[in-house]
């Protein structure tokens, strides 16, 4: 197992364990959505399902663009909205391709998208606690 693997993975657990409080229901519905499109996209990356990877990339999208996913962009946010669907772009186009390296480093590019944007409310929410 890679090092950013095991990360991600302590750092699900911790964001699930400590953060779930911290989050609104509407919070919670939404990054529960966007988890289970990217479960779905690791499934369909090491299946090799480009049917799949293309659906649920697609769906990912449109959940960015969701009028709830807005509603949880601060200004502070907006960097990593942009890194995230970006590498979305590239896993889209990648698909298209079925560009099986490609693929996967731009899944990596999501997840870390996704790492950079809770660490950064992990650590606002830190700073912010009395």
């Amino acid at each position: 197992m890679t090092t950013l693997i095991r990360a991600l993975l302590v750092s699900s657990i911790v964001l699930a364990a400590g953060g779930a409080d911290a989050q609104s229901a509407r919070t919670r519905r939404v990054m529960q959505e966007k988890l289970q499109h990217s479960q779905r996209i690791l499934a369909a990356l090491t299946t090799s399902d480009y049917a799949l990877l293309q659906k649920e990339v697609q769906a990912l999208t449109r959940v960015t663009q969701s009028p709830q996913w807005t509603e949880l962009m601060s200004s502070g946010l907006t960097a990593y909205t942009g890194s995230f669907t970006k590498a979305l772009a590239s896993l889209a186009a990648a698909a298209d391709r079925r560009d099986f390296d490609a693929a996967g480093a731009s899944y990596t590019a999501v997840t870390a998208a996704c790492f950079s944007c809770h660490k950064h409310v992990m650590s606002s929410r830190i700073a912010q606690a009395p």
